[in-house]
């Protein structure tokens, strides 16, 4: 929850965040918004055995927060790949809701095995630091093997993925004499992160996007070049406005906020 409200109406929104990254998150663009509306952003759960896995354990997780709380749900907003997840959102918050809430996308994206690969290779750079280029040279080339062999099945991916992360993050630590149990948190994000992406592919991931505004940015997949050729975004949203702002500033920047308190103030489409 980034912010209570007074409305008794909330906006939900969906996002990964983590601590140090270098996107702006939606508690800068919630501190934006019309202060009436509650902002909840909606949390993977922690990683650990027992815990949901997948698209729909997410969403039923999720959905079973927001109806006890008893707010009418104003809105959805998502940022990257949390926009697979708001057709599955809608469709459960129709259930017990009769008006349907906004759909605001800021740079949707559909998560594809092409998203995992690119954010598996991104953050094995965190621990390229610790050597010696030689070995993280040798360590990327065994990372886009990897990748290479595995192909397109993101299921297949999943666990290779998450388990080469750990093996080199249990080596590095090793390598720069850390406890392992400080650093398992690092792995643990990672995971969780994966895990995020693979749920989001597994759901109809375009679902609700021709009812909904997406906002764009000048550099939409900020240099990873995570759109695969069938999300055409042009084609899935009800509406695209571009702005000349970098993906990174999106969610922190005035200009979003306002076209985004404007768009959650019209009547919602069917």
């Amino acid at each position: 929850m980034h912010r209570t409200g007074t409305s008794g109406e909330v906006v939900l929104a969906v996002d990964f965040p983590m601590t140090g990254r270098s996107e702006a998150g939606f508690a800068e663009l919630a501190q934006l918004l019309d202060p009436a509306l509650a902002v909840w952003e909606t949390l993977p759960p922690p990683v650990g055995e027992g815990t949901p896995a997948t698209g729909a354990e997410f969403v039923a997780r999720w959905l079973a927060d927001v109806r006890a709380s008893g707010l009418v749900v104003r809105g959805m907003l998502s940022f990257c790949a949390g926009a697979a997840y708001l057709g599955a959102l809608s469709d459960g918050i129709a259930q017990w809701q009769d008006e349907a809430p906004a759909i605001v996308m800021i740079d949707p994206e559909v998560p594809a095995s092409l998203t995992l690969k690119a954010h598996f290779l991104r953050a094995l750079e965190q621990f390229a630091v610790m050597y010696p280029e030689e070995r993280a040279t040798r360590m990327r080339e065994d990372a886009r093997a990897l990748c290479d062999e595995l192909g397109h099945d993101i299921d297949l991916l999943l666990p290779a993925v998450t388990g080469m992360f750990r093996e080199v993050g249990m080596e590095s630590f090793a390598h720069i004499n850390i406890d392992p149990r400080h650093g398992s948190g690092l792995l643990d994000v990672f995971d969780a992160f994966a895990k995020y992406v693979v749920g989001g592919s597994q759901l109809d991931a375009t679902r609700g996007w021709d009812r909904g505004v997406a906002l764009s940015s000048h550099t939409p997949t900020n240099g990873l070049n995570l759109l695969p050729p069938e999300a055409d975004r042009a084609d899935a949203v009800g509406e695209e406005i571009r702005f000349d702002i970098a993906h990174a500033e999106m969610l922190g920047h005035a200009v979003i906020a306002a076209k985004v308190d404007e768009l959650l103030s019209r009547p919602a489409r069917a």
